[in-house]
């Protein structure tokens, strides 16, 4: 209906404006070709990409020859006498289109991945441009003043109670101190090594998928900063934000308190331990994953524009409805809306177990991850899964789907890989068997052959991430499709 709306109302006043051009005699011989395309540029951007482009923009640009060179005075008066109508105009389109962040009375709509990549099929030839759409909603919410007091800063006045507490000061330094060593001793050599391995990638996939995720957004961002689609899968529950304005001052420090030891093991490990976070995120703590990858957004510098529930109802369709609206179930993922450097960003997190009893051509969501290609595929601490024979239909779709894959040997099993016809395969960093948690599952032979065999020709990796946080011997394979 708004749609509608904007459509209606906006070329009922555009119509009229140039509806009086053309019946006026003197005004058709004074504008210029360049006054004419000028004047065109005055139909607002959502207009043009809403499709209202119809009689009225097609007109300018059929007409503009009917135009000569005189008297620019006449055209300065038309310009003045129609110049309201086109603000009014543009102030009806700003707001129909406002945002509607967190209305409980909007409809659940079927899920769509939100992105700006259109994915090339002749990757390696031609390099593909993105654009860059704007966030249409204000920083200045509840989901992103919330989770600024989860980063440890200040950013609205009503928590002014608990910024002056001295847990409050505790709690910050903690998270600058623990945030600076990350930057230091990771993330920042991280950034250095994907600018001469990955930067590559940037103009070719905007989309990534990082199956058995958890909430690590922090190292899939750094790794691909210039994405615009992330879909993350894990077995964590989505959970909820803390509401800090309906907490006691006790309450809070509380929350505070759970939640930062949430954050132990990726600050020191780079990973989550899965039944350590099923037992943080219960909801009488920390309620989730969805704080701690809230705060991994925002801590990377990204404002957080809107937050969805993703939910599967009774036809078993997957659906996105607001977070205020109340459901019964737990919801099945969430879609984060998030925009930096003024840029919209989609990053979607799914909570679903994908062992191929679950998760196969007769399961909805199967079919529904499926239809998703084109993309790069990242695996990280995936405790082996993938290498035993109930993750089929994963290591399947991700197989055929994927235009390139960057994981360490959790990931995809090497031999899978091993196919010059296939594949090209770069190898990063030292091969070291699974560590003793996994025993002989994960271990695999060929790679460790193939690293000791080349070790001369394969380059060192300058961090570390996974389980061979102790030994820092880490490896990277970035496996790359080829095409016929």
């Amino acid at each position: 209906m708004k749609n509608y709306l904007l459509k209606t109302i906006s070329y009922y006043f555009l119509k009229n404006i140039f509806w009086e051009l053309s019946g006026s005699k003197k005004i058709k011989r004074i504008l210029i070709n360049q006054q004419i395309e000028n004047l065109s540029h005055l139909i607002p951007l959502s207009l043009k990409r809403r499709g209202v482009r119809g009689e009225v923009y097609h007109w300018i640009l059929l007409r503009k020859n009917n135009y000569s060179l005189n008297n620019k005075l006449h055209f300065n008066h038309f310009f003045y006498s129609y110049s309201t109508l086109i603000y009014h105009s543009l102030i009806i389109t700003i707001l129909l289109t406002s945002c509607t962040n967190s209305n409980s009375q909007q409809k659940s709509k079927s899920l769509i991945l939100h992105s700006n990549n259109t994915p090339n099929k002749q990757l390696s030839k031609t390099k593909k441009t993105y654009a860059c759409i704007q966030p249409k909603c204000s920083k200045n919410n509840f989901f992103n003043n919330n989770v600024s007091l989860l980063t440890g800063d200040k950013q609205s006045s009503q928590y002014q109670i608990l910024y002056d507490s001295s847990y409050w000061e505790m709690y910050h330094e903690f998270i600058q101190i623990s945030w600076q060593k990350l930057e230091q001793q990771r993330l920042n050599k991280i950034r250095k090594w994907r600018e001469q391995e990955l930067k590559a990638l940037d103009t070719l996939t905007h989309t990534i998928f990082y199956p058995f995720s958890g909430p690590d957004f922090l190292t899939v961002s750094i790794l691909f900063p210039q994405a615009d689609t992330f879909v993350m899968l894990g077995l964590e529950p989505v959970g909820a934000l803390p509401d800090f304005s309906k907490m006691s001052a006790q309450y809070q420090q509380e929350y505070l308190s759970s939640f930062s030891e949430s954050l132990g093991d990726i600050f020191n490990k780079s990973y989550f331990i899965t039944k350590k976070m099923l037992h943080d995120f219960q909801a009488q703590k920390v309620n989730g994953l969805l704080p701690v990858l809230t705060f991994f957004i925002k801590k990377l510098n990204y404002d957080i524009i809107d937050i969805q529930y993703i939910y599967k109802d009774s036809t078993n369709k997957i659906k996105e409805i607001p977070y205020s609206s109340k459901k019964n179930q737990k919801p099945f993922g969430v879609h984060i809306v998030a925009a930096k450097d003024s840029c919209t960003k989609n990053i979607y997190y799914f909570r679903y177990n994908v062992m191929d009893k679950y998760f196969n051509d007769s399961t909805n969501f199967y079919r529904y991850l499926s239809k998703i290609n084109n993309y790069i595929t990242y695996i990280k601490s995936a405790s082996y899964l993938l290498h035993n024979p109930f993750m089929t239909n994963m290591r399947n779709l991700i197989l055929k789907n994927s235009l390139y894959i960057l994981q360490d040997d959790t990931g995809v099993p090497y031999r899978f890989l091993n196919d010059s016809n296939q594949w090209q395969l770069k190898i990063y960093g030292q091969y070291d068997k699974p560590v003793k948690d996994f025993g002989k599952m994960g271990y695999q032979p060929d790679l460790a052959k193939k690293m000791k065999e080349d070790s001369l020709n394969i380059p060192k990796l300058p961090f570390h991430l996974g389980y061979h946080w102790g030994s820092k011997k880490d490896v990277l394979l970035l496996a790359i499709k080829k095409h016929k």
